[in-house]
């Protein structure tokens, strides 16, 4: 019944099918397959979903489906070699104080006089416009911290709270409390109150002034994770003014280590107990919007008897609603990876032992939200052998990562340690599908660039084989992990960078 309907009208159901069943709709007869294969429509959803990316908001400079397909296989192959379409310089002066790099904008908290209350923002240049600024001369607040969501047009700003013995700070109102998170709109100059909250300030009491805080925002949700000289989370609907979770704990030697969104109501947090653990929570339970549901713990590689883990951090790339105005697509929110850095005390040796790192799917952490029950069991223990040789891919690091945002979507600038001993820093990709010949279309998309896909760049590889650190190093046993990824030299290695 369906092939009897004419050809544009199958097209028309067909593209609002995701991708998966695209293909299984193209491998059920050769009718469909045909049809599939001359729709570029079609096809265009099809390479959408291989990059892990959705489709922009309609316009642009790319309108229509051809253009939107040839600037994605563009992409595909400039990345692929690390030919970039343009190069920029952009400088941001003043002391950096805190900064965010989000949806293409970068912004520092600029650090004058011992407080921060002015913001330099830049929309940085891409191939089809140049920079555009802000600049916030006086934000009315000395803030701690901030994040952004520019397709939401939101900036959250956490005050600084004043110094013991000092006057109270501009946001008189607010005095008393320990904790103010404002929310702000970015386009007003990041001064007026967002027009979507209920509550432009958000503010709680907590144990102590707050010294050493991280933002994150997703969606309808900011959450804060603290580590001076409290520790815990503390997660807002911002739009609604509600705490869905308040977890602030005076330290202990079990503390939490980190924290990170895996979706608007999906979190983890890292421990260092028993050698490490990254333990994930929902907040889909209906029990209590404050008592999220522990859904799973993760257990890392026990470590060497005389090598104790003294740090376990995690990062991502920052999380938008949706893709930035004037952008053909960019990455889905469930396409990306998680990189988790660890640091062992160096026991009897001299020195500290290399950093490692290994990198995770979102989709294999967020597994264990999706398939929880809540049938009175309680959390999901799970070894590391069950889920991290498969899940994981470790790598030795020259040196530890001082800056964030180093992270976006599925790929990782990482300085890994090579084997003769130097350092290199590498774009790996861990978004890596069966490996088949260039297509007509991305050897056509290759030549307006000027690419040679027949000749790959030097010290780039695709690793499938797995990674093996040994046993009698930091870790008791040796671990072996086999994610696959695809790696590349960073380009401008040598080339001197500035302050930011």
């Amino acid at each position: 019944m369906l092939l009897n309907l004419p050809v544009k009208i199958l097209s028309e159901v067909l593209v609002l099918l995701d991708h998966l069943s695209i293909l299984r709709c193209s491998a059920a007869c050769r009718q469909l397959h045909a049809l599939v294969a001359a729709s570029l429509n079609l096809q265009y959803r099809i390479e959408l979903a291989a990059e892990g990316f959705i489709d922009g908001p309609p316009g642009g400079p790319a309108s229509t489906a051809a253009a939107r397909m040839d600037l994605l296989l563009e992409r595909r192959v400039a990345w692929r070699v690390m030919r970039p379409r343009r190069r920029a310089a952009v400088a941001l002066a003043g002391r950096c104080n805190a900064y965010e790099l989000a949806g293409g904008l970068f912004a520092k908290a600029v650090e004058e006089h011992g407080a921060a209350r002015r913001l330099v923002a830049s929309w940085l240049p891409s191939n089809s416009a140049d920079e555009t600024r802000l600049v916030v001369d006086d934000l009315g607040v000395r803030i701690k911290d901030f994040a952004l969501d520019p397709a939401q047009d939101l900036i959250v700003l956490l005050e600084h709270p004043p110094a013991v013995g000092l006057s109270a700070s501009p946001s008189a109102a607010y005095a008393g409390t320990d904790i103010c998170v404002h929310l702000r709109k970015l386009s007003a100059g990041a001064v007026a109150p967002h027009p979507a909250v209920k509550v432009s300030v958000l503010c709680r009491r907590s144990p102590g002034p707050v010294r050493g805080c991280m933002i994150q925002i997703v969606e309808d949700v900011v959450g804060m994770y603290f580590w001076m000289p409290l520790h815990g989370v503390l997660i807002w609907n911002w739009m609604a003014g509600e705490e869905l979770v308040v977890r602030l704990l005076a330290p202990t030697l079990r503390r939490i280590w980190d924290f990170s969104f895996l979706s608007p109501r999906a979190y983890m947090v890292t421990t260092l107990k028993d050698g490490g653990e990254i333990r994930i929570y929902s907040l889909a339970s209906p029990s209590s919007s404050r008592r999220p549901t522990h859904v799973a713990t993760l257990h890392l590689p026990a470590p060497h008897p005389n090598h104790a883990l003294f740090e376990l951090t995690t990062t991502t790339g920052p999380f938008l609603a949706r893709p930035p105005a004037g952008s053909p697509f960019s990455f889905s929110r469930t396409a990306r990876v998680h990189v988790f850095t660890m640091h062992h005390d160096p026991g009897a040796h001299r020195g500290r032992w290399q950093p490692a790192c290994f990198v995770v799917h979102n989709r294999t952490l967020m597994r264990y939200v999706e398939t929880y029950r809540d049938d009175g069991s309680g959390a999901v223990d799970v070894p590391w052998e069950e889920w991290g040789p498969a899940g994981t891919r470790f790598f030795v690091l020259a040196n530890g990562f001082q800056w964030l945002r180093y992270v976006h979507g599925t790929r990782v600038v990482c300085p890994v340690l090579q084997p003769s001993g130097e350092s290199r820093v590498e774009v790996v990709d861990l978004n890596v599908h069966r490996s088949r010949a260039p297509t007509a279309a991305e050897t056509i998309a290759a030549s307006r660039l000027g690419i040679d896909l027949e000749e790959p760049i030097e010290g780039s590889q695709l690793v499938c084989e797995p990674s093996v650190l040994p046993a009698g190093g930091v870790f008791a046993k040796e671990v072996v992990t086999r994610l696959p990824y695809y790696s590349v030299p960073a380009p401008g290695q040598r080339e001197p960078c500035g302050d930011i």
